[in-house]
């Protein structure tokens, strides 16, 4: 395993996960897939987690899969939905 350069508790390892956390369990989708809501109770940080903010029991939810995608930061633009600014 790589080392947590952080050096504090929320790192992939002790997640179940693939990276390192900014903060501890806001969002985990490495996280095991449990099939009954009482199983995440006692471990809810090994569970695949998606932090709703003002919604704690949000951390209980249960998913049955997880898809993140990805694109690039001037999406917008390339698509023709931004234009770009003249100075």
């Amino acid at each position: 395993m790589t080392e947590n350069p952080d050096k504090d508790e929320c790192f992939g390892g002790s997640l179940s996960g693939g990276w390192w956390f900014r903060r501890c369990n806001e969002a985990n989708l490495n996280g095991r897939k449990f099939q009954y809501d009482w199983q995440l109770r006692p471990s809810k940080t090994l569970g695949i987690t998606w932090h709703i903010k003002n919604n704690d029991q949000s951390y209980y939810y249960l998913y049955d899969s997880v898809e993140m995608k990805i694109r690039d930061n001037d999406y917008g633009f390339c698509t023709g939905a931004l234009k770009s600014k003249r100075i």
